[in-house]
């Protein structure tokens, strides 16, 4: 695997020299516009409607619109002038309790591991000290000119870095209307003894290789298909009756989850029982 970045951890006056590795792999499927005549791919033409004619791209400039048909030009001297210059250092501001981070701020996430033996020393023994504080790092560092947030914090043998998103670009809940009107809302006792049931029968542990992007694997299998000139069959999904009622669905939502729950406790007492049988 090819590290996407080599450069530094800076934690006050301890500097440890470290590489990242892209702890996501892109699994996207894209797809190209043809034109279904010759099934040549399409090139899509700079056109300004205005002049009614195409455009070089030696002809455009880049601006900001700020009202409707108003636009601010930036030249790229302009940006020139204002832009970070990339580092090798990401820089530790401070420490934080891990569970402080709100999922909602991480974006892409990144394994730190040490560059060279030298590094090794250093790099092992604030793994080791953040493990057992329980503490994550919160650093910034500029990277290919784009100024970045990150939470770093260790997971078995290495460091994740969580790149972050700034606190203004969260959207705030205050704005969406619908969460307002929730407050008017009143929840029956029966009702939410059901779900809390619903929760327990369906809980369990989070293991990440039980679930598979389906339509991914389904799209795939199409497009390997027609690529062999063979036929693909899909498996249409019958479709459940629609529940009326928020308490007729609440119970037969019960029903259909205690069933795997019982057969899941009969298959562990014969697991039990064979094994008492075998030590006997």
């Amino acid at each position: 695997m090819k590290a996407s970045w080599k450069g530094y951890l800076k934690i006050s006056l301890v500097t440890i020299p470290v590489k990242s590795y892209n702890a996501i792999k892109k699994r996207d499927i894209n797809f190209n516009l043809i034109h279904k005549t010759c099934g040549s791919r399409i090139k899509q033409k700079l056109f300004c409607p205005v002049c009614n004619r195409e455009v070089s791209t030696e002809e455009l400039v880049k601006g900001y619109q700020y009202g409707k048909g108003m636009y601010v030009i930036i030249t790229d001297e302009e940006l020139s002038k204002i832009k970070e210059e990339s580092t090798d250092v990401i820089e530790i501001l401070k420490f934080v309790e891990s569970d402080e981070i709100h999922p909602k701020f991480f974006a892409d996430s990144y394994y730190l591991v040490p560059d060279g033996k030298i590094a090794s020393e250093a790099f092992l023994l604030f793994h080791k000290a953040m493990t057992e504080t329980n503490k994550t790092a919160i650093g910034k560092a500029v990277i290919r000119s784009r100024e970045h947030l990150f939470a770093i914090c260790p997971h078995n043998e290495s460091l994740i870095a969580y790149d972050l998103h700034y606190a203004d670009e969260i959207q705030s809940e205050e704005e969406i209307e619908e969460l307002k009107e929730l407050k008017t809302v009143k929840i029956e006792k029966d009702a939410l003894e059901m779900a809390k049931r619903i929760i327990e029968n369906l809980s369990g542990k989070f293991v990440p290789e039980e679930y598979k992007n389906e339509y991914r694997e389904k799209l795939m299998k199409l497009i390997k298909a027609k690529a062999e000139g063979k036929e693909f069959k899909l498996e249409v999904k019958e479709e459940k009756a629609k529940v009326i009622s928020l308490m007729e669905a609440l119970k037969q939502s019960l029903m259909e989850t205690e069933i795997p729950k019982k057969e899941q406790a009969v298959a562990g007492r014969r697991v039990s029982v064979k094994k008492k049988v075998k030590n006997a």
